[in-house]
């Protein structure tokens, strides 16, 4: 018997590689804003997991002044136009999920994105099909987005399961505090294209139980049990 009845994956950089394709749409919204010194690498650090309305209330807060009132509105647009054709499902997700199909642990998706943009994305990369919509949670469902824990603890008492029985995989420090928070084992993953050097020490700084750079060893933890995590 497992030591896990859910799985929760987080979508973008987990289970979609669209990471860079966000941040360079993010930079060039802010270069366009008058802002050119966030550049995507610039915007992949700051950013990652974070929702574009938190990312907004961050920077008229730094900068003490408003963005564009249409920049969300804008960013949500640009990202729709682009999805087909530079995302695409991160390296095993689809054999994974397919491994973990009919068997006794429960999966879902936990993300800070935009419903619409999320849905689309796993559409378009087919990971979708591993997961009814219902068990597609975002933040427009609860009242803080990550690093609260809500979303999480949302997504567990949707799913019939207990946190402690449930592992999150995630690849930003925001979403490995936001699993902490719920009393959730978190994997962090660095295995996407926008993911630089410093990242799994950010990953492993935030807590994360432990690193993984591909998905493909999500089987050989489950295998383990609890007995995976480094301490």
């Amino acid at each position: 018997m497992s030591s896990y009845d859910l799985i929760i994956f987080d979508c973008d950089g987990t289970l979609v590689d669209s990471e860079r394709v966000y941040s360079v749409i993010t930079s060039e919204l802010l270069t366009e804003a008058g802002f050119p010194e966030y550049t995507p690498a610039v915007c992949n650090s700051l950013f990652a997991g974070l929702s574009w309305s938190e990312m907004r209330i961050w920077l008229e807060e730094k900068h003490r002044q408003p963005m564009p009132e249409n920049i969300v509105h804008r960013y949500t647009e640009i990202a729709r136009e682009r999805m087909e054709a530079e995302i695409k499902a991160v390296h095993g997700a689809h054999d994974v999920l397919s491994g973990l199909e009919g068997g006794n642990i429960k999966t879902c998706v936990a993300s800070n994105g935009e419903r619409g943009n999320v849905l689309r994305s796993l559409k378009v990369t087919k990971v979708l099909d591993f997961f009814p919509e219902p068990h597609v949670f975002t933040r427009i469902q609860v009242e803080r987005p990550k690093p609260a824990p809500d979303i999480f603890l949302y997504a567990a008492e949707s799913m019939g399961c207990a946190p402690e029985k449930t592992l999150v995989i995630e690849d930003s420090h925001v979403g490995v505090t936001a699993a902490l928070a719920a009393n959730m084992d978190v994997v962090g993953f660095t295995g996407t294209a926008h993911h630089q050097g410093s990242h799994e020490l950010r990953l492993k700084e935030a807590g994360a139980h432990g690193i993984i750079d591909s998905l493909i060893h999500i089987p050989a933890i489950l295998r383990h049990g609890k007995g995976w995590k480094k301490g």
